[in-house]
């Protein structure tokens, strides 16, 4: 993030904050860019007043307007939110600056039922018609002299407030709803990719109507994801891989990894207190326990990580996975996704329905992976299932230089059948020739409709409730660890 010298230079100047500026208005262009780019100041730093006086003169009316709009609880909000991201400071802006020009603008329509009231709507029109003229500053100067002796009781900073107040209630929501989301992706997505890029991607997401109401739509399958996700992941907690000894005599050497079984008895004692609990299973995921490392004294050094190859996951999305089946797909994609970054390696995700049909997403690219995500969670899974498509999709992928030899797994409910044997002979030649294992993950089905025959291993895992071994974080473990 940028310095807040240069920030609100970035946020002012951002090509939808000039859309809202350029909309034809009375107020001049060159006013217009002025009050965002002061605007943006207060939202993403400080912006102190020096000369109050001067100010006035060169502001008029928006001088009392932009007092009002600091002391409006909304105002705070939009400032804080900004504070963490260019993103939201931009929409901030762009909310901020299009009520504050309504108003002057005339757009919003104002109380004018006291004295105060009305000379302060008579300073609006003086200063747009100042601003338009070019007249002497002093006389706006003198006119918010005037509102400001006549409203003893302060009734224009309170019909001020409760203006911005009305208008930017909806704008305070929205960007918390975002910023609610934006929690949610960060939770979903593998840890590397860019936030700003993240924020992006789901503002032109959202930019959409029909995309905007369907995820809407499915906030609550977001969090049911993330749960299956968090599930998963505690699961497989416990993987970690430390070296071990050939030899029955070991050295010890303290450091931080997940080997729970190897912890140092001090972090046992968090067990004990409420409050520490929580740290104690957040260092546990994190890997970040402290724990006795165990080394065999005939090695000299570590030994260098095996290189593991890339991953195909072809995921049945038809109609007959819908409901709990499409969300633990989705919940393992991601999990899938996050622990091949983890590993350096290649990943690609195909979803398959209906004869020859197939949606490839690109998880593996950072800059692509939001959307793709976005993409995954509003998708409706529907269609039939073939079998014989999704491994002919399969076949493709592992010719590709770049995938020979991938570990290849199947997840589906098992409503199809191979059929093609000349398929099933081509797969099992080509699997010989590049030592591609594969495996198949059949959920809420006892069937697997012949890909059992074709892989490695299979996996018959219930909708509800799974053990420890039959979790499909079990299989995650085995084709990590190659």
């Amino acid at each position: 993030m940028s310095s807040n010298g240069t920030r609100w230079k970035k946020v002012a100047n951002d090509d939808s904050v000039r859309l809202v500026v350029g909309r034809p208005r009375r107020i001049p262009r060159r006013r217009r860019e002025e009050i965002a780019a002061i605007l943006a100041q207060d939202l993403v730093g400080s912006r102190q007043i020096v000369d109050v006086r001067r100010h006035a003169a060169r502001h008029g009316a928006f001088h009392i307007l932009l007092r009002s709009l600091k002391e409006t609880t909304e105002w705070g909000r939009l400032r804080d939110m900004s504070s963490r991201s260019d993103t939201f400071a931009i929409l901030a802006l762009r909310y901020a600056a299009g009520t504050t020009y309504d108003i002057l603008d005339r757009t919003i329509e104002l109380p004018a039922d006291t004295v105060a009231q009305r000379s302060f709507a008579g300073l609006i029109g003086l200063t747009v018609n100042a601003w338009r003229r070019k007249a002497d500053d002093e006389l706006l100067a003198m006119g918010v002299d005037e509102v400001t002796a006549v409203d003893v009781r302060g009734e224009v900073p309170e019909m001020l407030r409760q203006a911005f107040e009305e208008n930017l209630a909806h704008a305070v929501e929205e960007l918390e709803l975002y910023r609610q989301m934006i929690a949610q992706m960060k939770e979903m997505l593998p840890k590397g990719g860019e936030d700003a890029s993240m924020e992006r991607t789901l503002f032109e997401y959202l930019s959409k109507v029909d995309q905007f109401s369907e995820l809407m739509r499915r906030s609550k399958e977001m969090q049911r994801i993330i749960d299956l996700m968090g599930k998963l992941d505690v699961e497989y907690g416990g993987a970690s891989r430390e070296t071990r000894s050939f030899s029955t005599s070991e050295a010890y050497d303290i450091g931080p990894s997940k080997d729970v079984q190897h912890v140092v008895p001090v972090e046992l004692l968090k067990l004990k207190v409420p409050i520490l609990r929580m740290l104690f299973l957040s260092q546990m995921l994190e890997g970040q326990l402290l724990t006795y490392r165990l080394r065999g004294l005939d090695w000299s050094q570590e030994p260098e990580p095996e290189r593991r190859g890339p991953v195909v996951a072809l995921i049945d999305a038809s109609g007959s996975m819908s409901g709990e089946p499409e969300l633990i797909a989705k919940a393992f994609i991601l999990m899938l996704a996050r622990r091949m970054e983890r590993e350096d390696r290649e990943f690609k995700v195909i979803l398959f329905a209906a004869e020859d049909w197939k949606l490839e997403l690109d998880l593996a690219d950072k800059k692509k992976a939001a959307e793709s995500l976005l993409d995954t969670v509003c998708r409706h899974f529907e269609g039939n299932t073939d079998f014989n498509s999704a491994l002919r999709t399969g076949l493709e992928v592992l010719s590709d230089r770049d995938y020979r030899g991938a570990d290849v797994l199947f997840f589906t409910d098992g409503e199809s059948k191979v059929t093609d044997e000349a398929l099933v002979h081509e797969w099992e030649g080509l699997r010989r020739r590049t030592g591609s294992r594969t495996f198949t993950l059949i959920v809420g089905s006892d069937q697997a409709g012949g890909l059992e025959k074709l892989s490695d291993q299979t996996w018959i895992l219930p909708t509800s409730t799974w053990d420890a071994e039959g979790s499909p974080s079990n299989l995650i473990r085995i084709i990590a660890e190659g």
